[in-house]
């Protein structure tokens, strides 16, 4: 298939990722679903991605494509593993013939896939994921259709690495937040309990991490409750 306006409009949005993607998972499926459309001769797309040295079946477009990805997962057979270990395009014309998936091959036929085109998904030099395209028809791919695929994988790869800083630095800013929140109501309870009780810093807060480890709650809500009872008791007093 040849590169048309549509279809670069399709590629444009993934740089815009970071600006309509909730969180990771929510960029994964914006992607497969990009990549569904572009690609008129698949039937479903499926993104597999490396967890922690493991790969996962991270987004679908659809059930279909789904079970054909955790399929592969299962059986730790397949041309998106393969794609994902050795970093390079996999392309099978006919699934359930192809030698290299004894296993595989076969039990995907049975789920109707019959053609398959991985392309790996890169970050920091390392391939990191891939991006998987299901058709029910043989030899359903070709070099136009391959180009187009490493486009929305170069594409992906830009919106999604921009999403995932993105968010991080949202997320890192909340509990920046969160910490000098709790630093604050912590503080005001130590002033409280100095001065109803006439004791130094230290003192109030070891009180504080005492009356947190006995009732089993936050030292943050304990803190929040003295200065609530102080404040409702018209101030602290000694």
């Amino acid at each position: 298939m040849a590169l048309d306006l549509d279809t670069a409009h399709e590629l444009a949005s993934l740089s815009g990722l970071v600006l309509t993607a909730a969180d990771d998972a929510a960029a994964l499926h914006e992607v497969v679903g990009v990549a569904e459309r572009v690609i008129p001769t698949c039937d479903g797309v499926s993104a597999t991605m490396r967890e922690h040295g493991t790969a996962t079946s991270s987004a679908a477009s659809n059930p279909w494509a789904e079970e054909l990805d955790t399929l592969q997962v299962v059986v730790q057979e397949g041309p998106c593993l393969n794609c994902m270990r050795e970093g390079a395009i996999m392309r099978v014309p006919d699934l359930e013939r192809d030698g290299r998936f004894p296993t595989y091959g076969p039990q995907a036929a049975e789920s109707g896939a019959a053609a398959t085109l991985s392309v790996p998904l890169m970050a920091d030099g390392r391939t990191v994921g891939a991006l998987n395209f299901y058709s029910r028809k043989q030899d359903a791919f070709d070099n136009d259709d391959v180009a187009v695929c490493m486009l929305v994988a170069a594409h992906a790869e830009l919106g999604l690495q921009a999403a995932h800083a993105y968010l991080s630095s949202q997320s890192l800013a909340t509990q920046l937040q969160g910490a000098l929140s709790s630093r604050v109501v912590i503080e005001q309870a130590k002033g409280v309990l100095m001065a109803q009780r006439g004791c130094d810093s230290d003192t109030a807060f070891a009180s504080l991490v005492e009356l947190s480890q006995r009732s089993n709650r936050k030292l943050r809500e304990i803190a929040e409750l003295v200065v609530q009872q102080a404040s409702a008791n018209g101030g602290p007093q000694r």
